[in-house]
């Protein structure tokens, strides 16, 4: 009987030993940002403007970022008409039965790493209601959303590992090209459970010098991506919202930065935060992740909103693990990279 207790003991250390290690996984999983594409030309924009956000949701629920995009890979979405007509009502009412196809796929070669498909309904006074009826039935919590995330994640991650050597390549033939922004998002997009991949890609894109004036990029592209760098201690990160480096401590093993960020508007300002798009570049061009992010003494991990009020200053606060040497802070925000030359020792 003691042989068979013990048994079941090490049976449950082991199960939450994987259990940790799983979840580990997922949380570093989630630095791979991939943005919703919808491609249905016939589809009304609402509606489109809804399954883009019921994507994001199962993007978020399964461990992606949906925010931001990946220049690498994207989540597609296609419509089917399968059924289109009016009910024998009064008045008559739309009915449509939809298939909605996902598929997440390399934009480089076209190649679909995961898809899956499902059948909505809607009804509604017109078509375009019809059409958001039916995608408002859109669960993301169904298990085969799941699946099809896991799946394409699994794909990715085995691409970066397997294929570093491309991503490099890729971002030093654009860096060639005099087109750094494009070639710091393609390393950036590299997530960190991939090691060696994102040790050298961050290593690399730590010394590409980049402003919003490099050639060959627009001040917004097809995918909104730019990067901007100011040699001062404050940025604006929208418009009349700014950022001000107030200082820096150590605490230990750990550096705390310190930031104000100001609202010059007449109206409130909803800033959306995310822990994992703050970062800071030591004085070797390595990239740092916040292990700790508050803002107006709210802590959170993954992402949270907080309302900037005119004349009332919102604190900051962001914890890395001690470096030498802070060369450079950066804020990511609706896929603009913001870049804050500090130069500076924790004291």
């Amino acid at each position: 009987m003691r042989k068979i207790f013990l048994m079941m003991g090490f049976a449950m250390l082991a199960s939450a030993a994987f259990a940790q290690n799983d979840n580990g996984k997922a949380d570093d999983m989630e630095r791979i940002a991939i943005a919703p594409v919808v491609d249905a030309q016939d589809a009304p924009m609402a509606s489109k403007d809804m399954l883009a956000s019921k994507m994001r949701q199962i993007c978020t629920l399964n461990g992606l970022a949906g925010e931001g995009s990946n220049p690498l890979f994207s989540m597609k979405a296609t419509i089917d008409v399968l059924s289109k007509e009016l009910t024998a009502t009064a008045p008559p009412m739309h009915a449509l039965t939809l298939t909605v196809n996902l598929f997440i796929v390399d934009n480089e070669t076209g190649n679909v790493f995961s898809q899956t498909s499902i059948d909505v309904k809607g009804v509604g006074q017109n078509e375009t209601k019809a059409y958001i009826a039916a995608m408002r039935n859109i669960d993301p919590k169904r298990g085969q959303f799941k699946a099809f995330v896991d799946q394409g994640k699994n794909k990715i991650i085995e691409f970066y590992n397997s294929q570093c050597d491309f991503v490099i390549s890729k971002a030093n033939a654009l860096k060639a090209q005099g087109r750094n922004q494009e070639a710091s998002q393609v390393l950036y997009s590299v997530p960190k459970v991939c090691k060696d991949c994102y040790d050298q890609c961050m290593q690399m894109a730590g010394n590409i010098p980049v402003s919003s004036s490099d050639s060959g990029v627009s001040q917004a592209d097809d995918n909104g991506s730019d990067v901007q760098t100011v040699e001062s201690n404050t940025m604006e990160i929208d418009n009349g919202i700014f950022v001000n480096f107030k200082g820096c401590k150590r605490y230990g093993n750990k550096s705390r930065m310190t930031f104000n960020v100001e609202n010059q508007n007449k109206k409130d300002y909803e800033f959306k935060i995310y822990r994992n798009k703050i970062r800071v570049i030591d004085g070797e061009g390595n990239s740092v992740e916040t292990d700790m992010a508050k803002i107006a003494g709210e802590e959170f991990s993954y992402s949270t909103t907080a309302t900037i009020m005119n004349g009332t200053p919102v604190v900051l606060e962001c914890e890395f693990k001690d470096v030498d040497t802070i060369k450079m802070f950066e804020i990511v925000k609706d896929g603009i990279t913001y870049r804050m030359r500090l130069s500076l020792d924790c004291q």
